[in-house]
Formats: C-alpha cells, structure tokens, sequence
C-alpha cells in the first residue's frame, strides 16, 4: 500500500502548519523547493542553483519583513531532506503501479506524465 508515503505527506503537511507561514512565504518556499538544481537530467544547474539563491534571498527577506523568528528559514530548510524521502518513496511507488498497470499508467494525466516523465518511462505496452 501508500500508507508510508500518506503518513510522512501528512507528517510533512503537519510540521509545516506549525511555521505558520504565509501566503508569500509558502509560495517563495515551493518556488524555492521546485527549482532544486540537484535534478541529474538538468542541462543547467548553475543556472537554476541562482534563481533558486534569488528566491531564497526573497523569502529570507520575505520572513525578516514580517518580524519573524530567526530560525524560521532554517525550520524550512531542514524540511527538504523529508520532501526528497517522499519524493523518492512517490517515484517508488509510481513505478510499482506503471508496472503492475501499465494501460493506466499511460493515462495519466498530462500535467503529471510531463511533471514525471523525466524520473519514468512511460512505454507504451503495445509497442512490445
């Protein structure tokens, strides 16, 4: 079953409400999270590594704008390792089901096969 990957996105969802953070905040820290420039299929890395350094600089001053506590970005920031445990969980987990429903699998929505297109092969059954 899912219920690892369920219980550590709950987990996750559970310590991230406890930052408290807002609208900007949160939306700075999945633009930040979203640009990793660790992806081993990226072409330019440097290039992402400084937009992500820019959204990080935005979101530090983002959360010294609202007087919050210091350590607020470092609670963020330690956050990363567990999203990268999920992530890899949810990849394991997508692969098991394409290869026990490959039909399904190629039917996936667009938004979602080109989000995870680059981590799986999404082959068509017939072609073999």
């Amino acid at each position: 079953g899912c219920d690892d990957l369920i219980s550590a996105v709950f987990e996750l969802g559970r310590t991230l409400c406890r930052l408290q953070l807002s609208d900007e905040e949160l939306a700075l820290f999945t633009a930040a999270v979203l640009l990793s420039p660790d992806r081993p299929w990226l072409m330019e890395s440097k290039k992402v590594q400084k937009l992500q350094d820019k959204i990080y600089v935005a979101l530090q001053h983002e959360i010294q704008k609202k007087h919050s506590t210091e350590d607020k970005l470092s609670k963020m920031v330690s956050k990363l390792p567990l999203m990268k445990t999920i992530c890899n969980l949810h990849l394991d987990k997508l692969e098991f089901f394409r290869l026990l429903h490959p039909e399904t699998a190629m039917n996936f929505p667009p938004l979602y096969k080109e989000v995870f297109n680059s981590e799986l092969q999404y082959s068509d059954p017939r072609e073999s």
